[in-house]
């Protein structure tokens, strides 16, 4: 008699499509929930170059000066991507793109690896600029950008140490601001005549500025920067445009982002300093998006082409690129360039393109000791809002900038009274106009 044969039981191959995302920061994972939702028998893949899972960029200047802890800035733990199917590959970077073959060439510990997909979200991000006058040195010369940066920072930032911030921007004011809650003294350096530059005037700079400095262990110095860099011994010492020479303990290079771009050379995807999306978050090619800080979005007003590295546009372009990938057709509604921070409990925001100039904008003020406020108008209607120790109301503003609200119109609805800005005109007080 013939030996009956059981046939040998073998797991099922997942069903549905493989969706990977290059990147772990909020557009990976506002893509990532919306995949799961739309596809819930789909594969997911996140690919990660840090050793952490997600967290909030946005807070890494606060955990470097105790603000919040670890727990705090980590805002996704390992359990949200294995509750969502998730695989999550840490610790993996991406080094380029085989298009014909659909796969991500990947190295992970030292070791070349190929990830399949069937769509592909590029969110990679951006990282910190430098120069020769000022080169990348781990042991003392970093950026800014991400939780291994703040990490070690934090490790340097010892009471009594100095420190050398190049670039008075929205990071560089931070870092400075979280290395002084750790006792460091610190010098800021900026090549122009405003700190905050995209976010200030004149006026609301010189405001940052005092406050900024009313602290012992903060200095700023305008118009001058860092034309080189040498060790000696365990230090550093810097040399400045106007001659004089310093030296510090560590230096933070914050003079601006270039796109993570370099793994998708010969892709086809074009580049042009960032990625190119149409406004489905789809590039030039076919089933590849890409979302967040390394691609660039448009403004929601004019519907130009801009970029606008900040948290909400990554988490809004992510969600549309992943309807997208999922086959339900959307297109991103735009945004509107806008940021807001606080120093020593005084609030700076910006909403719109604030340094803009020309015979056809014209400006309305606020101005007290505690408060200023800037509105600026084209034809009579709003484009773009400043506001320094009173932003109650901005995003009343933001609305009125959207919607394209005359300020005639707006200044009498009854909810835009909480602007000084508003109540000041309401009141028969005089308006600054460019000449």
């Amino acid at each position: 008699m013939k030996k009956k044969t059981t046939a040998k039981k073998t797991k099922a191959a997942p069903s549905g499509k493989q969706h990977v995302i290059i990147g772990n920061c909020i557009a990976a994972v506002s893509a990532a929930e919306t995949l799961r939702q739309l596809n819930p028998n789909d594969r997911i893949v996140i690919i990660g170059e840090e050793d952490v899972p997600s967290y909030s960029r946005c807070l890494i200047t606060y955990f470097l000066g105790d603000m919040i802890t670890k727990k705090h800035l980590l805002s996704h733990d390992e359990k949200w991507y294995s509750e969502r199917g998730v695989d999550l590959m840490l610790s993996t970077r991406a080094e380029g793109l085989d298009v014909k073959n659909r796969q991500v060439l990947v190295n992970k510990n030292g070791k070349a690896q190929k990830v399949a997909y069937d769509k592909l979200l590029i969110a990679t991000g951006s990282t910190p600029i430098f120069f020769p006058s000022f080169a990348y040195d781990p042991n003392g010369i970093i950026g800014m950008r991400n939780y291994a940066d703040s990490a070690k920072l934090k490790s340097w930032a010892k009471k009594g140490k100095k420190a050398i911030i190049i670039g008075a921007g929205f990071v560089g004011l931070k870092s400075a601001y979280g290395l002084v809650k750790q006792g460091v003294k610190v010098k800021v350096v900026e090549l122009l005549p405003t700190v905050l530059g995209r976010m200030t005037d004149l006026e609301a700079s010189g405001r940052v500025r005092e406050r900024l400095t009313s602290h012992e262990l903060l200095d700023i110095e305008l118009n001058n920067s860092v034309i080189a860099t040498r060790k000696q011994g365990d230090k550093y010492v810097v040399t400045y445009q106007n001659g004089a020479e310093e030296e510090c303990d560590f230096l933070v290079a914050s003079v601006g982002v270039r796109a993570c771009t370099d793994f998708l050379e010969g892709s086809g995807v074009d580049i042009d300093r960032i990625v190119l999306v149409d406004d489905c978050q789809q590039t030039t090619v076919e089933d590849i998006y890409a979302a967040g800080d390394v691609c660039r979005s448009r403004h929601i007003v004019s519907g130009e082409w801009i970029y606008n590295a900040i948290w909400p546009v990554a988490a809004a372009g992510a969600r549309i690129a992943a309807c997208n990938m999922s086959g339900r057709r959307r297109t991103y509604e735009g945004n509107i360039p806008m940021n807001s921070v606080d120093f020593f409990e005084m609030w700076i925001t910006a909403i719109g393109n604030v340094q803009e100039e020309g015979p056809d904008v014209e400006e309305i003020t606020f101005k007290s000791p505690a408060i200023y406020q800037k509105v600026k108008l084209r034809n009579g209607i709003p484009f773009a809002f400043m506001g320094v120790g009173n932003v109650d109301g901005s995003g009343l503003i933001r609305g009125a900038i959207v919607g394209q609200t005359p300020w005639e119109e707006f200044i009498q609805r009854p909810h835009a009274q909480i602007l000084p800005v508003v109540n000041q005109f309401n009141g028969g007080m005089q308006h600054a106009a460019n000449e």
